[in-house]
């Protein structure tokens, strides 16, 4: 645990990669596509999708203007760095080989 803390960037990209994987099981090895599964918050978000790279900018963001003891700057930087790089890594590497589109809709199709 101590190693984790010490090193938030590369425990952050390997959480990005097991994160990443995990989204691509769930994309293609159960045919969930976020548009249609989370369509439901579309009312609370007045269409617009929140990508889960979002959280991750925001996190980011936070680390150096926020005062917060080491040990959660290091786990908002690990959770930061993996939801911002898996997103990323899905729109702009796994989505256009694998889907042909990279499908960074800033609001739900159909959606007003």
């Amino acid at each position: 645990m101590h190693w984790i803390l010490e090193h938030p960037i590369i425990v952050g990209l390997i959480a990005a990669l097991l994160f990443e994987l995990l989204t691509i099981i769930l994309r293609f090895g159960f045919k969930m596509t976020s548009p249609t599964h989370t369509r439901p918050i579309a009312r609370v978000t007045r269409g617009f999708r929140v990508h889960h790279g979002y959280p991750g900018i925001g996190l980011l963001a936070a680390v150096p203007i926020m005062p917060m003891p080491a040990l959660l700057v290091s786990f908002v930087l690990i959770v930061g760095i993996m939801l911002f790089l898996s997103d990323l890594i899905h729109h702009a590497v796994v989505l256009p080989i694998f889907a042909g589109h990279h499908e960074f809709d800033i609001k739900y199709p159909g959606h007003p």
